[in-house]
């Protein structure tokens, strides 16, 4: 499965991101076909795999998202979070993001779109961990939206590609990049889960 950079990022060297070169928001986070703009949080419903075969990991016990049961985190927790999460960003996502705020406001987003008792990047990978933020209209897909660097436009895109790129390692990452420029493949059979650990790194 997907392997997260444990390295604090002021210990980690940096380095030129290759797939960075050309269009790398497109290269990177894949692109959205046309017809698919995300739907607001208030018209998610509950699609996204409940019922569907899970990994052997998650058989024992099975989790649905519930869109009832979310509970947001405060603006206290958000910040908390993020200052969590910073520290285990891979350098390839400082050198894009050479904005920390640009950086912050992503993270920020994944944390409003995630329930205050989970973490889709620290937390148990023996639980599937559910996006309640804005969702694909063709194929039920956590989505994201950000602002490329340089731009002033927000973009869609998946959130576990954006997961893969802040957190992945170098190994991991270049695995997913050979993977067409689509959302990943769960391996609990959840899209709507956004679980780093769940992130397939085959087709």
């Amino acid at each position: 499965g997907l392997k997260l950079c444990l390295q604090a990022a002021g210990r980690c060297m940096m380095y030129q991101c290759r797939m960075c070169c050309e269009n790398p928001f497109a290269a990177v986070f894949g692109q959205l076909q046309k017809g698919e703009a995300p739907k607001g949080k208030e018209r998610t419903g509950k699609g996204g795999g409940e019922g569907k075969r899970r990994s052997k990991k998650l058989a024992q016990k099975k989790y649905v998202r519930d869109e009832a049961a979310f509970q947001p985190r405060t603006e206290e927790e958000i910040q908390a979070t993020i200052r969590q999460w910073e520290q285990y960003a891979h350098p390839r996502a400082r050198e894009f993001f050479s904005d920390p705020e640009l950086m912050a406001k992503v993270l920020t987003e994944l944390a409003k779109g995630t329930d205050r008792s989970e973490d889709c990047v620290l937390g148990s990978e023996d639980k599937c961990v559910f996006w309640y933020g804005n969702i694909t209209n063709d194929d039920n897909q956590a989505a994201i939206k950000m602002v490329k660097p340089g731009e002033d436009a927000e973009s869609v895109t998946y959130v576990n590609r954006v997961l893969a790129f802040l957190f992945a390692t170098d190994e991991s990452f270049e695995k997913l990049m050979q993977l067409p420029k689509q959302p990943f493949k769960m391996s609990c059979d959840d899209q709507l889960c956004v679980h780093l650990a769940h992130i397939m790194l085959t087709v």
